[in-house]
């Protein structure tokens, strides 16, 4: 079984692979094409005048992951891809600060609302804490899902795959073996949650740690790691546990 250092290293390679496969197999069919602009078709899209692909280098303004991953680049502009698995467990980084660039107070009333949630159901200090999740409507999954400049985005499509990119070429056209689907189609097809977990195995309930607006952290800090907050993603997996409303 994978330790939780492994599993994230090879997530994250994982994920690299998809990254450097899709940006190569687009770059390659437009030298291919006597470096002329080609046709780009997923499961779920049509992309014209494709010029270029490119690993997005930049950051969000909070200094987390930015939600871009991959930029197509087109004879029309630039179009933003996320990238992820098809069992990829989260699909928006960025953590409490990515989500308050995009609607700010959410992320903080989630921790409170989550707070308030383990003491009504008699969590105890050093407790081990369940994930936490509640449900976003649609005005919010959507404001999430596409981003903004801040955060690295906006995201146009949610790009999702093989690890492995496979293609086929043929006469301007490269068929690739994932589906692009446009972020607002996206986040209104799916329900989105937000999830708190622990960032340790060993970090458990500390009712008095907070951060330094005074929003809850619910984490005590890894005795083996240091870490002295939770992780908190949106995702799009179903949810087998209770749902908080907040």
């Amino acid at each position: 079984m994978l330790g939780f250092k492994e599993y994230l290293a090879e997530a994250g390679a994982a994920a690299e692979r998809q990254e450097t496969g899709f940006v190569d197999e687009v770059n390659d069919a437009v030298k291919m094409n006597g470096d002329k602009p080609i046709t780009l078709k997923t499961k779920d899209a049509t992309i014209k005048g494709v010029i270029k692909a490119e690993k997005y280098s930049g950051r969000q303004r909070s200094g987390s992951e930015p939600y871009t991953d991959v930029q197509v680049f087109t004879s029309k502009g630039i179009l933003n891809l996320s990238m992820k698995g098809p069992a990829a467990p989260s699909l928006a980084g960025g953590g409490l600060r990515g989500v308050e660039e995009i609607i700010p107070g959410i992320g903080a009333r989630f921790f409170r609302t989550a707070y308030d949630n383990h003491i009504k159901n008699g969590l105890k200090p050093g407790d081990k804490v369940p994930d936490t999740y509640a449900r976003l409507n649609d005005k919010d999954k959507n404001l999430l899902v596409i981003g903004n400049p801040a955060m690295g985005g906006p995201i146009h499509y949610m790009y999702v795959g093989p690890m492995d990119v496979k293609s086929k070429y043929n006469n301007g056209t490269l068929e690739i073996n994932g589906s692009a689907i446009d972020a607002k189609k996206y986040s209104k097809e799916h329900d989105l949650f937000f999830r708190l977990r622990a960032r340790r195995v060993d970090q458990t309930f500390d009712p008095e740690s907070s951060d330094k607006n005074g929003v809850p952290k619910i984490y005590g800090k890894s005795p083996s790691k240091g870490d002295s907050a939770g992780r908190l993603v949106i995702t799009d997996k179903p949810v087998k546990g209770k749902v908080i409303v907040f």
